[in-house]
């Protein structure tokens, strides 16, 4: 079984890509996303309790029904706007995130999957920890990125600067990658080059086996 993975720049269109490869692929392939991982892992318990433990009442919001949960907005705010936060949350998440990302793997690799697709968003951030047989990185300008989080997230541009400045400037990603996806374009750009992609690897692929 290969396993690639998927990483970038926040707004480059990671999803997109992910998206197209499940309806195109979807029959070999088993996908994982870090960042939905991540997202189920803060309403669990535990993770609430060090949350609480680390940046006090206001990292925990009570729904209607009385539960409590992550207040994800004011979570992104914080670790943003001060690096000691951010870097308290990632040592908090991220071995849980790459402990269920390697028993994913193996679940896929047991069910006889060909491919494991990794959405990976900070792989170079956290130190390439995670192993994989090809990297894409999916970018796109920094005035795309700063549009699309704009006009579909309604980020107002002081944080949109500080989630950049935050990440790897997606030049040094490009240059780290095994295959580069630009993702400036309209949905079209973006199917032809997972087309020539999937193409290109899985042909080359069945020659080695040959």
């Amino acid at each position: 079984m290969k396993s690639w993975i998927i990483t970038g720049g926040i707004a480059c269109g990671k999803s997109s890509v992910m998206r197209a490869f499940e309806q195109n692929v979807s029959s070999f392939v088993c996908f994982y996303s870090a960042d939905e991982v991540a997202q189920r892992l803060l309403d669990q318990p535990v993770v609430m309790e060090a949350l609480h433990l680390l940046f006090g009442d206001k990292a925990l919001v009570t729904c209607e029904d009385g539960q409590q949960k992550a207040d994800r907005t004011w979570i992104r705010e914080r670790i943003f706007s001060d690096s000691e936060a951010k870097s308290s949350l990632e040592k908090l998440l991220h071995p849980r995130v790459l402990i269920e990302f390697e028993r994913c793997r193996c679940e896929a690799e047991q069910t006889g999957a060909e491919l494991f697709l990794a959405e990976v968003p900070l792989h170079y951030e956290i130190g390439q920890t995670v192993t994989a047989d090809l990297i894409i990185v999916v970018a796109s300008s920094s005035a795309m990125q700063v549009r699309r989080l704009m006009e579909r997230r309604h980020l107002e541009m002081p944080i949109i600067e500080q989630i950049l400045r935050s990440q790897w400037p997606i030049e040094a990603k490009v240059e780290r990658a095994d295959v580069v996806i630009w993702n400036d374009g309209d949905i079209a750009a973006l199917d032809a080059q997972l087309l020539t992609l999937t193409r290109q690897i899985w042909h080359d692929e069945s020659n080695r086996k040959s």
